[in-house]
């Protein structure tokens, strides 16, 4: 089933667990995730943390600014209280920490939050994981970044995500030409592109066409997901893994490997 789109948890399968904790990747796997997208920073001390926001205040209830805060400090945060009891205690992990917990052949998806900052430490962690590296993409929003990084580590997967929240083949100023041209330029991988009714066949296959991998995100309507499927697109990034799944496959939602 190889015209299937890979099924990837965003920030795990965090619809029922805190994003960017170790529950809740544990939790996508379980559910039958193909893949994991995390977001990273880097602290004060140089650590690179898995986490979204600048700041703690939206998970954590107090406002620690990451860049600002050694690990050792926002480790000690609970960042699973406010969805409720039941997850109280989960905590900030160490980017080293989640890879070491992924299953053979899983995707990682690890989207840059920090500056280029970031790239030499996070290149240290991903060489010193167990985590065979065609298994990585690295994504960002700015396309100089993902340049930076292909520069740096030709290698390594790099897709450039892009938030065109108007139909972009119509009245935005964002056209697919551009996008392609910008594509080539940087060297990117592939390309991450948010949910829109804009995104329609003739656009999918010129941009598979040229040979990138070409990621949706985020959807969690089974009818979107049908639909994606049936563009063919690369993979689609879900906060419900299982749910996708499901609507993608049916009652056989754990896929084959």
């Amino acid at each position: 089933m190889n015209d299937i789109p890979k099924v990837i948890a965003h920030r795990g399968a965090s619809a029922n667990a805190p994003e960017n904790t170790l529950p809740a990747f544990a939790l996508a796997w379980k559910e039958g995730a193909d893949g994991v997208e995390c977001d990273v920073r880097l602290t004060a001390d140089g650590q690179v943390i898995c986490f979204h926001d600048a700041d703690t205040e939206r998970v954590a209830g107090q406002k620690l600014e990451v860049a600002s805060t050694d690990y050792a400090k926002l480790s000690e945060l609970d960042v699973g209280s406010h969805l409720g009891a039941s997850h109280a205690g989960a905590e900030i992990p160490l980017l080293s920490e989640m890879m070491a917990h992924m299953p053979p052949g899983k995707r990682l998806f690890i989207d840059l939050k920090s500056d280029a900052a970031i790239i030499d430490p996070l290149l240290e962690v991903i060489d010193a994981a167990r985590v065979e590296q065609r298994q990585i993409a690295l994504l960002s929003f700015d396309s100089e970044m993902v340049k930076l990084l292909k520069e740096q580590r030709p290698s390594l997967k790099a897709y450039w995500s892009i938030d065109a929240k108007s139909n972009w083949l119509g009245r935005s100023q964002l056209k697919l030409a551009d996008v392609q041209d910008t594509l080539v330029d940087i060297r990117a991988d592939g390309l991450g592109l948010r949910s829109h009714s804009g995104i329609k066949r003739d656009m999918v296959k010129s941009i598979l066409e040229s040979d990138v991998h070409l990621n949706i995100w985020t959807v969690d309507a089974p009818q979107e997901a049908r639909r994606y499927t049936g563009l063919g697109v690369s993979s689609i990034t879900t906060n419900s893994p299982r749910e996708l799944l499901q609507a993608i496959l049916g009652k056989n939602s754990i896929r084959n490997h």
